[in-house]
């Protein structure tokens, strides 16, 4: 695989977070909220059921964004950039750490409420009747009033977020919403939509996932006004368009593993060594961190690798 275009410096997470609007940011993207409130699963089975998808989707996250960097210079990367509809590195992490914030504090009012012994209710599903044409009129050009505008077309399409356009450094923590006013939405959107949200962010695709991982989460969405639906169609554009990119512009090696030998799910393993949903581990093609400076070269054995052994020159 080949090294992505240059981009700012990489980390999971800050180790001094900056002082200011985003001070506790960078922390709660790392650690959940200090409640250790645990639902009963039998007062609260919609809550409980909820609640460990998002533990899943927070586990995964973390671990994404620790392991960001030796995946990202890994063979078979493409694999999971393809669900961010972009190949920029620094980009896609910004998209991780929000996506963790995001989970955090959703987590953190699932826990509120689960505290307040207060169970998630099911909204009544709403089925849209087709409209029926309506009946024509009497052709009288003095009674008929001027047509309504047709609105206009959205000048970038739903499915793109616009939240990094034009930003210098993606990476820059002040780019990332406060953990309060994550909250302040999660309290009061449908938690359906705030899963799909999340689920945006981590580039989470049903192929990355575990079966029954996955089948949970599409009937979370669909119970809580999440339209599961409208995610799929935003994940597809978003693979096209990184498709596009990347004819137009290489910057990953997708020759290898080959999607259609093996089967995909076979390649996606041994390109993430697990499926969200199950714990998370490292696939042995993530390549091993650099060693320090200070190891001589004869203890290293990535110094060895590749090179001739060298020639006698005499007897030992």
């Amino acid at each position: 695989m080949t090294a992505a275009t240059a981009s700012p410096p990489r980390r999971a997470h800050p180790t001094d977070p900056p002082k200011g609007r985003n001070a506790t940011t960078a922390s709660n993207a790392t650690t959940t909220p200090k409640t250790t409130t645990t639902p009963d699963p039998t007062a609260l089975p919609n809550l409980t059921t909820v609640l460990r998808l998002v533990q899943i989707l927070l586990t995964y996250g973390r671990h994404l964004a620790e392991t960001f960097d030796r995946r990202s210079t890994s063979p078979g990367f493409h694999l999971i950039a393809r669900h961010f509809g972009t190949s920029s590195p620094a980009v896609i992490l910004a998209h991780i750490r929000r996506g963790i914030l995001r989970a955090a504090a959703l987590h953190h009012v699932l826990l509120q409420r689960a505290a307040s012994g207060r169970d998630l209710t099911r909204p009544p599903l709403r089925v849209r009747l087709k409209p029926q044409p309506a009946q024509p009129a009497a052709a009288d050009p003095a009674s008929n009033p001027a047509e309504p505008p047709k609105p206009k077309r959205p000048s970038r399409p739903s499915w793109r977020d616009d939240w990094l356009d034009n930003v210098e450094n993606p990476l820059d923590p002040i780019h990332l919403p406060k953990f309060e006013d994550l909250v302040k939405q999660a309290t009061r959107r449908p938690v359906g939509l705030s899963l799909a949200d999340i689920c945006a962010d981590l580039g989470v695709a049903p192929a990355l996932c575990q079966v029954s991982f996955w089948n949970d989460l599409f009937l979370v969405m669909m119970h809580y006004e999440g339209n599961p639906a409208i995610q799929l169609v935003r994940r597809w554009r978003r693979e096209q368009h990184f498709q596009e990119e990347q004819d137009r512009l290489p910057t990953m090696d997708q020759s290898w593993p080959p999607v259609d030998v093996g089967g995909g799910r076979r390649d996606i393993i041994r390109v993430m060594g697990f499926f969200i949903g199950e714990p998370p581990v490292e696939p042995p093609l993530i390549l091993a961190p650099e060693p320090p400076p200070w190891v001589h070269p004869a203890t290293n054995p990535r110094s060895t690798q590749g090179k001739p052994a060298p020639e006698s020159t005499g007897p030992p």
